[in-house]
């Protein structure tokens, strides 16, 4: 009975949310490996899948931006105080309006970009690493995927409402669903070519909000268009979202600007398949570790906020913040020791060759390097929205792609390459995550006056440094009898993948094992 009791109040709980969040992000990685893995086998890092990925880059900015990251942030803490203080039909009212409106600002940015996209696609990818026809596939892709803004703008705000309620599980599984969408437009390759994974965008799109639509209609929800003349919390939405597009374009333009560079360089197209690559590789543990429990803390955060109960709000930050790196330290580890086994065994099959491969990896250790603060960055710029504190942050990535486009052209001007240009994402986001880190101090005085947190912190990067040491000897020992581990080795993938799987998953084990037993015991 009492362990009955202590599961179901898990399920109603925080636990219980962060266990559902955490899930969903696990399955939508482990699609969107898939995904990558499809999209390796047909096209490895040829201009077609570097269009695809860039043409991606251009219009997901819109999502991002409008949708994905500010109107969520900007929409849940208001919606929770209409919600509580005036009732939910008044909250619906203004859900209404928010769509409205996020729908009117969607349509007008995809029709500018549409008719902007040859001029755009020359100015941001124009240089030698990029054929005429290679622009001229990105601007064809990118005009039909405008289409996904607006349905996964629905989406999205079917999410924060969602979200906001605490109903998580089907928010966690919508991602997923899209991914499966594009996954079957992928296996079309054969037939379709590049156009078979670009319409699988739209389709999954259209599922992102098809699956949300039932959740949101138990809860009661009365959305109706309307522009909310006479709601001053739109008003409201407005004035947080702003700061918030501004900070989150800067997040992705910073990713979209090394892929710039990247396109000055000889066989650019290529290497700019490779970092994306490289990117979607270190987004796997961030995702799942961060994503997950800082989109479930956002909305507890608001609550604190709005209740006033600041030593609540500043132990819940601590505690949130000491998982994240918990979780990414070795995630970091990791990737540094085994990204090129991994990048391998996921990869190396059909169109993504050796020389694809070599791209990958170049890139993968200076995004490794960054996953960490890239994770903290996340909880520390929700704690500022829940504060309504929106500038900050803002200020904060405005000078983060400044550094990242400012070290990364010097890098390339002295004979840099890819892996130069990710090691200047990695730097900028290291001096980003610090610098928040200091400013939040500011915000809320005496909450990094914590010694466990440091020490738990501290313990981390040695298990994850000691982690890091097993990994690289097991690598070097093991490669006599696994020449797969070995970078100049001539890989034939459908004889060696089954072992160097079953040697991944076993190093991944015992080295989780290790870093369990670590932390706890110095933690004692």
């Amino acid at each position: 009975m009492q362990l009955a009791s202590l599961m179901r109040r898990a399920r109603s709980g925080t636990l219980g949310n962060s266990l559902i969040v955490m899930g969903g992000f696990v399955l939508s990685r482990a699609t969107g490996v898939l995904r990558d893995m499809i999209a390796a086998y047909y096209f490895g890092t040829s201009p077609q899948m570097t269009a695809y990925r860039t043409a991606f880059q251009i219009v997901d900015l819109l999502y991002l931006v409008i949708i994905g990251g500010a109107l969520g942030s900007s929409f849940i803490p208001v919606f929770i105080q209409v919600w509580e203080r005036d009732g939910e039909e008044r909250a619906w009212h203004l859900a209404g309006a928010v769509l409205t409106w996020a729908l009117l600002a969607l349509s007008l940015a995809s029709a500018a970009i549409f008719a902007a996209a040859p001029w755009l696609v020359h100015a941001v990818y124009g240089g030698k690493g990029f054929e005429p026809a290679t622009l001229d596939l990105i601007v064809q892709l990118a005009r039909l995927f405008l289409l996904s803004p607006l349905l996964l703008g629905v989406g999205g705000l079917a999410m924060a409402a969602l979200n906001a309620r605490d109903r998580f599980t089907m928010p966690a599984l919508a991602p997923s669903i899209y991914n499966l969408g594009i996954i079957a437009g992928a296996l079309g390759a054969p037939w379709l070519g590049i156009w078979g994974m670009a319409w699988g965008v739209v389709l999954g799109a259209m599922l992102y909000v098809l699956v949300q639509l039932p959740a949101l209609l138990s809860m009661g929800a009365r959305l109706r268009l309307g522009l909310g003349r006479h709601m001053a919390e739109l008003g409201q939405v407005a004035r947080q979202m702003g700061p918030r597009v501004l900070g989150q374009a800067a997040a992705h333009i910073s990713v979209v600007a090394t892929s710039a560079l990247a396109a000055r360089l000889t066989d650019g197209d290529a290497k700019v398949a490779g970092l994306i690559y490289a990117y979607q590789l270190m987004l796997l543990p961030y995702g799942i570790f961060s994503l997950s429990l800082s989109q479930v803390a956002f909305p507890r955060l608001a609550r604190l906020v709005a209740e006033g109960r600041r030593d609540e709000l500043a132990a819940d930050v601590r505690r949130t913040l000491g998982t994240i790196l918990w979780l990414t330290l070795p995630a970091m580890a990791g990737l540094l020791a085994l990204g090129f086994p991994v990048a391998r065994a996921l990869f190396e099959r059909g169109e993504f060759n050796a020389l694809s491969l070599s791209y990958t990896t170049l890139a993968l250790t200076g995004y490794a390097a960054a996953l960490p603060a890239f994770a903290a960055s996340e909880i520390l710029i929700r704690t500022f929205y829940a504060l309504q504190r929106t500038w900050t942050p803002v200020i904060v990535g405005m000078l983060q792609v400044i550094l990242n486009l400012s070290l990364g052209a010097w890098l390339l001007g002295v004979g840099g390459d890819i892996n130069t240009l990710a090691l200047a994402f990695s730097v900028a986001n290291n001096l980003e995550a610090l610098l928040l880190l200091l400013l939040l101090g500011a915000a809320l005085p005496g909450i990094w006056h914590d010694a466990d947190l440091w020490r738990r912190v501290t313990i981390s990067a040695l298990a994850s440094a000691a982690l890091w040491g097993l990994l690289e000897f097991a690598r070097t020992l093991s490669t006599p009898q696994l020449p797969a581990l070995a970078v100049g080795h001539a890989y034939v993938w459908r004889a060696e993948l089954l072992p160097l799987l079953l040697w991944l998953a076993v190093a991944a084990a015992l080295g989780a094992g290790l870093y369990f037993v670590i932390t706890k015991r110095l933690r004692r």
